[in-house]
């Protein structure tokens, strides 16, 4: 067992605090894979696969090809938290493409609540709440600590992907204009100076004409920004987790009046809302800053440090397929690996997850779920590929014309050139003749 390696597919590993958290504390080697195809090889060394892309047709094809074969175990890592618009209003994701059912043996989790939910999609036993090692370095002296009693540091701020279609978006810049058309008229709050901070994504700072309009390369951290801030409104994101468990009283900005998965203490969901909410932010409410308390630990495991839970669980995935493949029988392991957090036994099974996508009529033979969900990410990945084929024509086309104009203008300077030799009697030099050299007085020599 020695010589197995853990192999994880992203392209963009290397760079991600998903997998740089914890990879130099792998049980195992750590090989990225950042280009694969779904025939994919699996390597003779393979301990593990491990990767949180669940989404794509390429990757549902790698997963489910070495899930039936079932001796080498695949870790699945949820990357933040469930969003409801997300798992089933996200127009490029296919029905059922997230984690219904998980293309894996286990899946991290990042807490008891988000386990709850998978498994009632019929992922019973599949799920272990690890945490998120990325904050595992959260600054606990920074916690609840108030920042100036003359100025109150409000962060505004929106996901990574704060929307995934155009109405999506109208939307998210609708909640985002109203809290700075709030802000500017409301300088003060509470006798404290108001300074809003942005942190905003997808163009929306420039669009607003808000924030340092810096690069995303040159941002500051958001747990620098978050241990500098006093509370935070922020849209569905992990952004609400890594600022509660700060102890900072943060709300949603959500105006799209969708389910959420997350409870808050606070919620603004329309303009009217602002004021109220950002009053209470100043100067919260024990009994809603301990219900945010309660929230944050169901919903995320750091009582103690993911890393270790994340460890020990790659540990005993990698022993488990080793023994598998020692004895010839197929993988088998146990419901739960990890003691957990205060979690509650849930049991979800295949019948509950049936009726989710039930206007699809391919949904509802559970024994081949897994098939046809890549099936379906097959068809809507080849939906794309006209589009994709017009743009790369449309580049060839440019760099065509571009070679075109190039070629024009190679071709005016040698008439210009010519012009101009036959203008004042100059003959083009004559090229020196092979194995010929050339001697000082500038004739060749034999």
């Amino acid at each position: 067992m020695s010589n197995l390696k853990a192999y994880i597919l992203c392209r963009f590993a290397k760079t991600s605090s998903i997998y740089t958290s914890w990879m130099a504390e792998s049980p195992l080697p750590v090989v990225v894979v950042d280009e694969y195809l779904p025939d994919w090889p699996i390597p003779a060394d393979a301990g593990i696969l491990i990767t949180h892309m669940h989404y794509r047709w390429e990757e549902l094809t790698v997963l489910r090809k070495v899930l039936n074969e079932n001796r080498i175990p695949i870790l699945i890592l949820s990357d933040g938290i469930l969003e409801y618009r997300n798992t089933w209003e996200h127009p490029d994701l296919v029905d059922g493409s997230l984690f219904q059912p998980v293309f894996g043996h286990k899946l991290a989790c990042i807490g008891a609540a988000q386990a709850r939910v998978v498994e009632s999609w019929g992922n019973a036993g599949k799920c272990e709440v690890v945490g998120l090692p990325r904050l595992d370095q959260v600054n606990e002296t920074a916690k609840g600590q108030p920042r100036s009693s003359s100025q109150f540091r409000l962060l505004v701020a929106t996901a990574t992907t704060p929307a995934f279609d155009e109405s999506q978006r109208e939307t998210v810049l609708r909640s985002i204009q109203a809290v700075k058309d709030w802000s500017e008229r409301n300088p003060c709050i509470a006798q404290r100076r108001l300074k809003v901070v942005w942190r905003l994504s997808d163009g929306l700072e420039a669009e607003l004409g808000v924030g340092d309009n810096i690069t995303l390369e040159d941002r500051e951290p958001m747990s620098r920004v978050l241990d500098s801030v006093d509370a935070v409104l922020t849209t569905p994101s992990t952004i609400y987790l890594e600022s509660a468990m700060r102890g900072l009283p943060t709300a949603w900005l959500d105006f799209h009046n969708s389910p959420q998965y997350i409870s808050s203490a606070w919620t603004i969901s329309s303009p009217d809302q602002i004021d109220v909410v950002v009053n209470e932010l100043v100067n919260p409410l024990d009994h809603k800053l301990l219900f945010q308390n309660y929230v944050v630990h169901d919903q995320l495991a750091h009582r103690t440090p993911a890393t270790p839970r994340l460890v020990k669980l790659i540990q005993t995935l990698v022993e488990a397929g080793h023994l598998a493949r020692e004895t010839g029988v197929p993988l088998t392991l146990p419901s739960k690996i990890l003691s957990e957090e205060g979690r509650d036994e849930v049991v979800g099974s295949e019948s509950d997850s049936e009726s989710l996508n039930s206007e699809h009529d391919f949904f509802k033979d559970s024994e081949n779920r897994r098939l046809k969900i890549e099936l379906n990410a097959a068809i809507h990945r080849l939906e794309q590929l006209p589009c994709e084929l017009a743009e790369k024509n449309k580049y060839i086309a440019k760099l065509m014309r571009s070679l075109d104009r190039s070629r024009e203008r190679v071709e005016d300077m040698h008439n210009r050139v010519v012009a101009i030799r036959k203008r004042f009697g100059v003959e083009p030099a004559q090229p020196p003749i092979e194995g010929e050299n050339a001697s000082d007085d500038g004739k060749f020599d034999r």
